[in-house]
């Protein structure tokens, strides 16, 4: 008896050993499931903040969504920056990084970000590698070189013993629109170098289920659709390709909003980023942002569980009081099958809007306007 319970005390012992050990190669925050098996992720995306002119709805759209479904971890991914950023200057930046980064710090959750193509458009005046200091300067911020500071995983660990990967979350910087991979137009998506980065990633974590998040999405996206008819209820435009499209009903949830024709990684740009998903086998959730009045889900023809968030912010065009954030639901003993919702501003705030100044630059206005067209001329644009 007292064999096997000093045998107990050793295993206990070296198990709180190699758990101190792996917290501190870790870092000072360690991502795990929590007593009861639970993780949940807090997706926002496209907040566009301007600095000191900050929205406050914003802010107290974040700071209640945070208050109310209490996160494990927050993921932001990209358009942290407005495109129409006054007055821009590396001050603004700062004060922009820190106004969302403020909210969770308060809040003791830990967050992460990637960039969106606005980012992107303001790295002449602070640099990646400059944004990420300012992210550094807080003490919860999960960020940290993977292929760079915004294209990185961070391991979640079972709730025992805080020692075995369960779930991975990839954070993917998908660039701007600079002409990488040889693009001429549109945007660039994901490097080839990146790709390579998360084959390798993947194959060191032995097939961990990942989810992952980035701002611009694949172009396989528009494998959730169908061709059809401009006439058909909720066809949308496409500028990308002149065709119209509605979503799948067989392979899209009851729920799901296509608002406008997603602005993907360009359609001759092939950066084999889905395909390398395909290979890998790992990916059970790929989710983005970029378009704000999308917020469908479904699963591709080969398997692939792809969605977007609505935009969260309100400097930018949206959906007026169903701007949203996303939230994950993982069960430690079946992560595969997680739940996720959208949570709405209006939801969370219990605030109706009936007018946002911004939303009159949304991009469903091209499908109104073609809608015209076509009842017009669409007898000459078919032949």
């Amino acid at each position: 008896m007292k064999k096997a319970l000093s045998f107990v005390l050793a295993l206990v012992m070296l198990m709180s050993v190699l758990s101190l050990t792996a917290f501190a190669e870790e870092g000072e925050i360690k991502l795990q499931f929590n007593n009861e098996g639970k993780f949940k992720i807090l997706m926002v995306n496209d907040t566009q903040d301007v600095g000191r002119r900050v929205n406050p709805r914003m802010l107290n759209f974040l700071k209640q969504a945070i208050e109310q479904q209490n996160p494990d971890l927050v993921v932001f991914v990209g358009d942290q920056l407005s495109d129409m950023f006054i007055g821009v200057n590396a001050k603004e930046i700062e004060i922009a990084l820190g106004n969302i980064a403020q909210i969770c710090e308060d809040a003791k959750v830990p967050f992460a970000m990637t960039m969106g193509n606005h980012d992107h458009d303001h790295t002449n005046i602070v640099s990646e590698e400059g944004m990420y200091e300012i992210l550094s300067k807080y003490s919860y911020n999960m960020n940290e070189m993977g292929y760079d500071y915004f294209t990185f995983n961070m391991p979640v660990y079972d709730s025992l013993t805080g020692l075995v990967p369960v779930l991975n979350v990839f954070m993917i910087d998908t660039n701007g629109n600079k002409g990488l991979n040889g693009n001429k137009s549109g945007y660039d998506g994901v490097t080839k170098e990146a790709i390579e980065w998360y084959e390798n990633k993947s194959d060191e974590l032995l097939g961990v289920p990942s989810i992952l998040f980035q701002h611009i999405p694949v172009k396989e996206i528009y494998n959730l659709f169908e061709e059809c008819d401009y006439k058909d209820e909720n066809a949308v435009y496409s500028q990308r390709d002149k065709k119209w499209y509605k979503l799948d009903a067989n392979k899209t949830v009851e729920g799901s909003v296509l608002g406008e024709a997603p602005c993907s990684e360009n359609f001759d740009n092939i950066t084999g980023q889905y395909q390398s998903w395909l290979e890998k086998d790992n990916i059970i959730g790929a989710w983005f942002g970029h378009d704000h009045v999308n917020t469908f889900e479904g699963v591709t023809d080969d398997g692939i569980r792809m969605g977007y968030n609505g935009g969260t912010g309100f400097r930018s065009y949206g959906n007026g009081d169903q701007r949203s954030v996303r939230v994950f639901e993982f069960d430690e003993l079946d992560v595969k099958n997680y739940t996720t919702e959208i949570v709405t501003y209006k939801q969370v705030t219990g605030e109706s809007i009936n007018f946002v100044f911004a939303d009159i630059l949304t991009p469903a206005w091209l499908t109104r306007l073609m809608k015209v067209i076509y009842t017009l001329f669409g007898w000459a644009i078919s032949k």
